[in-house]
């Protein structure tokens, strides 16, 4: 089965997700940025993110954001992410 990833936009969040969401697209921009730059892009997991940072972040996004960087490094050649989303897809996603 292929990867389906999805770029939903939240309606309605309540103020509290709408304050997580915001954050964890700050962390996940400053992420992809410092990823950009990082020696070891092509071997990145997400236990790349612990050098990054010490705060708790979820695997799939980080993985979901690696899999993008490398991506958008190799083919578009890209520099910096002035916002860069966080992504969920159908092996990673979970509705409640």
């Amino acid at each position: 089965m292929p990867t389906i990833t999805l770029k939903l936009e939240l309606h309605k969040p309540t103020k509290a997700k709408q304050d997580m969401y915001e954050r964890m697209t700050e962390v996940n921009t400053a992420f992809a940025n410092w990823l950009l730059n990082h020696p070891k892009l092509n071997q990145a997991t997400s236990k790349l993110f612990k050098e990054f940072s010490s705060q708790r972040f979820p695997s799939a996004v980080v993985n979901q954001t690696i899999r993008e960087v490398k991506s958008q490094k190799k083919n578009q050649k890209t520099k910096k992410f002035r916002t860069f989303w966080c992504c969920f897809n159908n092996q990673n996603l979970k509705g409640r």
